[in-house]
């Protein structure tokens, strides 16, 4: 019986969760953490098959870095379950190595569905499409800046983020306000430096 465990800060969110697969006998919540420290400590100890997790945790958007520690010191399939999609953000998420990504606001059929798959080893990217532009400048610290290889140009970035939440070409040119072959450029490089070769294989079975 695979083991997950559950990392978000707020109480109805993994009661909902829970809800969702308490039902299944094929899986288990085996802990619920709140706090950074609290995450990595369950993680190590329960050594879950599976980590829900979200970007934002105490206010702050540690979800890049906290995946990253997790797969390091114990390498569990992680599923960000998260409200927060700007394009930055799922490239944060990305890039420090979670497995699959969910909108908080999916049906509940569609985390169970998410949640088998990750667990059996497939990508599921399903962020919500309300807004595909990148974020406003509101002063924060771009969560992709410290996560991202340094051969991927900041505006390699934001593309990634838009591939990554299934926009075609067309409408990255526009949330970009790029020339279409400028964005073809950007997402053959994109592509290349992460030694893929399409834009389909972003979310493919880690085995393939």
């Amino acid at each position: 019986m695979p083991d997950i465990v559950l990392v978000d800060d707020h109480p109805v969110v993994r009661l909902g969760v829970r809800a969702v697969l308490s039902g299944h006998p094929d899986l288990a919540v085996v802990a619920e953490s709140t706090t950074v420290a609290q995450a990595v400590h369950d993680v190590a100890v329960r050594r879950p098959r599976l980590v829900v997790l979200d970007v934002v945790l105490g206010g702050r958007p540690v979800g890049p870095a906290l995946c990253r520690t997790i797969k390091d010191e114990a390498a569990p399939a992680v599923l960000v379950l998260t409200a927060r999609t700007a394009p930055a953000e799922v490239t944060a998420m990305y890039l420090a190595g979670a497995d699959s990504l969910v909108h908080r606001t999916s049906p509940p059929a569609t985390l169970l569905a998410t949640v088998r798959a990750t667990i059996e080893g497939r990508r599921v990217w399903a962020p919500a499409h309300h807004e595909i532009g990148p974020p406003p400048g509101d002063g924060h610290h771009d969560p992709a800046e410290q996560l991202a290889p340094e051969h991927l140009t900041p505006r390699e970035r934001e593309v990634l983020g838009l591939l990554l939440q299934h926009c075609p070409n067309a409408d990255i040119a526009a949330a970009l306000h790029l020339g279409l072959p400028t964005v073809k450029t950007h997402v053959r490089a994109v592509l290349r430096k992460l030694g893929l070769a399409r834009r389909q294989d972003l979310f493919r079975n880690h085995a393939a």
